[in-house]
C-alpha cells in the first residue's frame, strides 16, 4: 500500500475506531516500519498514547518521511504535552 490517498483513507477510517485500519497498516513484508508514523496518529486519535510513542519513536528510528508533518499535523495534538513526543520534536529541530 504506497498510494498516500489509501494511507489517507486507512487514517480516516483509524479516526472512526476501525481496529483493522492499524492491522493493515502494521501488516506486510515491512512489519509497518515504513508506515509508523501513520500508525502512531491511529493510536493517538484512539486515546492510546503509549502505543502511540511507541509507534512514534520507531517512525524516528527508521526515519519515516511521515515525520515531516508531525509539527503541524492536527492528529498528533493528543500527544503534544507529553515528554517523549517533545523529545521526538527536538530531535527532528523544526524551525520556529
Amino acid at each position: 500500500m504506497k498510494s498516500p490517498i489509501a494511507l489517507l483513507s486507512l487514517v480516516a477510517l483509524a479516526a472512526a475506531n476501525s481496529r483493522l485500519a492499524a492491522t493493515v497498516l502494521v501488516t506486510g513484508s515491512d512489519r509497518g516500519l515504513g508506515r509508523a508514523y501513520q500508525v502512531a496518529t491511529i493510536y493517538a486519535q484512539w486515546g492510546n498514547r503509549e502505543e502511540a510513542l511507541a509507534w512514534l519513536d520507531t517512525a524516528l528510528r527508521v526515519r519515516d518521511p511521515g515525520l515531516i508533518f508531525l509539527k503541524t499535523d492536527r492528529l498528533m495534538d493528543p500527544l503534544r504535552n507529553e515528554p517523549r513526543f517533545q523529545a521526538v520534536m527536538r530531535e527532528l529541530k523544526f524551525p520556529d
